[in-house]
């Protein structure tokens, strides 16, 4: 199975969970039910927007149809993701009539040149394989959007401690040792729930410090799980190479101006709630320890 394949069934395992779970689907939709990406959202209507690489469960493509685009394509690998994610769609009363679903490759994509109002490559071009695929990915997208259309990317963590160091050693030791890679494979929140009873369970056999059962559980989430697999088991995670200025060279090269750094709070509900101020105030000095140049989301205007 070549990486694209690959990818794209962990992705469709991981979203199918995403879309079962309501907290999980709601906190990664509210990082879109307020964003309009500084364009106002009349800006969108009677719009045409291409959501590429979309995945199953479409958290992106229910905000497009909520900001009343005329017409939304969303596309990606292989054809398994359409039927989960027309289900995911109706589910959240989104009409689908609206919508075209075909399978398609950021590396190549079927539509006219200069067709789409809005484009959008939301976590896609950092599990290619290098650099010069990256490139040729961010150009297709760039492609098909209209002069005076608008092009949004997103791209991920780029550097820092988390990403830089503890993340590819993370990676690193799933692909070596047997043990931690099908504990991580089969990770859910049921799993780590008898985790956390054996933890209490010893500390009080012990008479060590008494843990709050709630505290702790309420930390961790099915959306966590989801979290490490996302981190861990893709083929390739390239987002250390995405840093701001290669994005916004990409941007020029393919002629785009008014380029801006889009910068969002993020709620979380688990453990990384502590965390995410941190994203958020990218420029201190322990976000930029922990996490670098921070997290690349950028949109910017075809001349």
């Amino acid at each position: 199975m070549n990486y694209e394949s690959l990818t794209r069934k962990l992705y469709l395992k991981q979203h199918k969970r995403i879309s079962k779970n309501k907290s999980a689907f709601n906190r990664i939709y509210s990082i879109y039910d307020d964003q309009n990406y500084g364009l106002g959202d009349k800006w969108f209507h009677n719009k045409t927007a291409l959501d590429a690489g979309c995945g199953n469960f479409g958290a992106l493509t229910v905000r497009l149809s909520k900001l009343r685009c005329k017409k939304i394509y969303a596309c990606d690998l292989g054809n398994k993701w359409i039927d989960p994610l027309k289900k995911s769609l109706k589910e959240r009363k989104v009409n689908i009539k609206n919508i075209d679903f075909q399978p398609g490759n950021i590396l190549k994509l079927n539509y006219q040149k200069n067709f789409f109002d809005f484009v959008a490559v939301n976590g896609v071009l950092p599990h290619l394989k290098n650099k010069k695929d990256i490139k040729k990915g961010f150009a297709e997208g760039a492609k098909v959007c209209k002069r005076g259309g608008f092009y949004f990317t997103s791209f991920g963590v780029s550097g820092g401690l988390i990403q830089s160091v503890i993340l590819p050693a993370v990676r690193k030791h799933y692909k070596l040792d047997k043990d931690f890679k099908k504990f991580i494979d089969n990770l859910n929140f049921k799993e780590m729930d008898k985790i956390i009873k054996f933890i209490i369970k010893v500390s009080n056999i012990n008479k060590g410090p008494r843990l709050d059962y709630n505290f702790m559980k309420n930390m961790l989430s099915e959306d966590f799980c989801v979290f490490l697999h996302n981190h861990i088991q893709a083929p390739y995670w390239l987002t250390n190479e995405c840093t701001e200025e290669f994005i916004i060279q990409m941007y020029k090269k393919n002629g785009f101006s008014k380029i801006k750094r889009i910068k969002k709070f993020v709620n979380r509900s688990d453990i990384r709630k502590f965390l995410a101020p941190l994203h958020y105030e990218r420029d201190s000095h322990i976000s930029k320890i922990l996490y670098g140049q921070g997290y690349m989301q950028f949109i910017a205007k075809k001349d």
